[in-house]
C-alpha cells in the first residue's frame, strides 16, 4: 500500500469490490479495444475504405 501512496485507514474506508477493481486494472495500451478503434489502429476507416496515411 505504501507503494501505491494509499494509507492503510484509507484503504479500510474504500468500497472492497471498488478498490479491488481499480487495483487491477490494465494499462491503456492492454485493455480491450472496440472495433472502429481497431479499424483506425490498423489504417482503415469506419466507412470501409483505408485512411489517407496508407
Amino acid at each position: 500500500m505504501l507503494n501505491l501512496h494509499i494509507l492503510p485507514d484509507d484503504f479500510e474506508r474504500q468500497d472492497f469490490y471498488r478498490m479491488n477493481e481499480v487495483l487491477s486494472a490494465l494499462p491503456e495500451e492492454e485493455r480491450v479495444q472496440t472495433g472502429s478503434d481497431f479499424l483506425a489502429q490498423m489504417g482503415i476507416s469506419k466507412d470501409g475504405g483505408a485512411s489517407k496515411g496508407i
